[in-house]
């Protein structure tokens, strides 16, 4: 939906004054995350995936982050080291003056071994480098939570719409091959519950095994059987405890004979919907559990539309739209896609497109106003805009990255 993607609006910025304790603290006790980032991007991609778990307070600079600390309970900080006038380091280190078990993640773009060891000797719980996986971000945060209080029930394990057992976010998921909107759909939908990584090629995806090191695979093969199959014998290889769920009507990956020395614990035929590959997956990456307060269940209308938007994610798209593929209203599809993803439909979409445009970036030399027409964004600085708050860095830096 090219009206589907625009940026949020801008959110105010809390403050120990504009946020009191007494509202940081609201009935539910969900624990309080603050964010100390001078980027307006970063703050507001932060918001988007802590809200829903988190009481979420956000500054651009470190001294103001002090205050509010002193002022009022927070639970945990995101502090960005590269920071105008005071950097995060020195932060750190005045914080763990009066706050010393306080936990802290630090966030940079570029990390250093000097800032890292930096950083851990001021005793910051974690250290992340932009962009973040959603995933990971989340099990550090809980990670850290747990640590300074012990096993305590977080907001949203309790089923609510969106969130995750920790043990659900363990997972590393490594998704190959298949269309390019087919991938990106799957990286948004179990990216609720894992860490999610895509690879458009078989090559690709050898390439980061041992980086990436996925707890699963899923491969939708575009080539012989032959060579898929020997794909999967390397993935087996290198990581013995790593299933993997194929995607083919090959029948010598239908064969039941081929799945025990390949580690393959599921075979679908094409076409599949959507939410049968994220059902299976489930019971592939959490055997035996009830999982279902924590993993995302997708009914036949929400599935019809995710599976319509990864095909058509360039064209003009929005709730009446992909309601009208499902065969339901758009009131009754926004209610249950935002019961079943936890996003909007406006939000789905959005993460999709950016999505494929990080694939772009990475695998096409197709300049930024080319991916925004094709993947459906209204120009090339919109793209930049929403690009840079979901994913915490600009396009051309992730083409850098990428080729570097």
């Amino acid at each position: 939906m090219r009206g589907a993607s625009k940026s949020p609006a801008p959110r105010p910025q809390p403050t120990s004054a504009a946020k009191p304790a007494a509202v940081a603290r609201q009935a539910s006790e969900r624990p309080v995350v603050l964010v100390v980032d001078d980027d307006n991007g970063v703050r507001e991609a932060l918001h988007l995936i802590l809200d829903d778990d988190y009481v979420v307070l956000d500054v651009g600079d470190g001294r103001t982050a002090l205050s509010i600390i002193r002022a009022q309970p927070v639970d945990l900080v995101l502090l960005d080291i590269l920071m105008p006038e005071v950097d995060g380091i020195e932060i750190l280190q005045e914080l763990r003056t009066f706050a010393p078990t306080l936990p802290v993640i630090m966030m940079t773009a570029v990390k250093t071994v000097l800032t890292a060891v930096s950083a851990m000797k001021l005793g910051a719980h974690d250290y992340i480098t932009k962009p973040f996986q959603d995933a990971s971000l989340l099990a550090s945060i809980r990670t850290a939570l747990e640590a300074r209080a012990g096993p305590r029930t977080m907001a949203g394990d309790g089923g609510e719409p969106g969130s995750a057992s920790r043990s659900a976010r363990a997972n590393r998921i490594l998704v190959v091959e298949g269309d390019l909107g087919w991938r990106a759909a799957l990286a948004v939908t179990l990216g609720i519950v894992a860490s999610v990584e895509t690879a458009s090629s078989l090559d690709e995806a050898l390439n980061r095994l041992l980086k990436a090191r996925p707890t699963c695979v899923i491969l939708k093969p575009r080539r012989s059987s032959a060579e898929a199959a020997r794909f999967l014998g390397a993935v087996h290889a290198q990581l013995p405890g790593c299933p993997a769920l194929v995607i083919s009507d090959d029948p010598h990956l239908q064969a039941a004979l081929a799945w025990e020395p390949l580690n393959i614990r599921g075979v679908l035929r094409p076409p599949v919907a959507h939410a049968e590959v994220v059902d299976r997956m489930m019971a592939i990456a959490l055997p035996g559990r009830d999982t279902n307060r924590s993993w995302p269940r997708l009914s036949l209308s929400v599935s019809a539309a995710i599976d319509h938007l990864g095909a058509h994610f360039g064209e003009d798209l929005n709730v009446a739209t992909l309601a009208g593929v499902a065969g339901i209203s758009a009131s009754h599809l926004a209610h249950l896609f935002r019961a079943e993803t936890g996003l909007t439909v406006r939000d789905y979409v959005t993460r999709v497109r950016v999505e494929i445009t990080r694939d772009l970036l990475q695998h096409t030399d197709d300049t930024l106003a080319q991916i925004a027409a094709f993947v459906g964004f209204f120009d090339a600085s919109h793209l930049a805009r929403v690009f840079r708050q979901l994913q915490g860095q600009r396009p051309n830096a992730c083409r850098r990255l990428a080729r570097a």
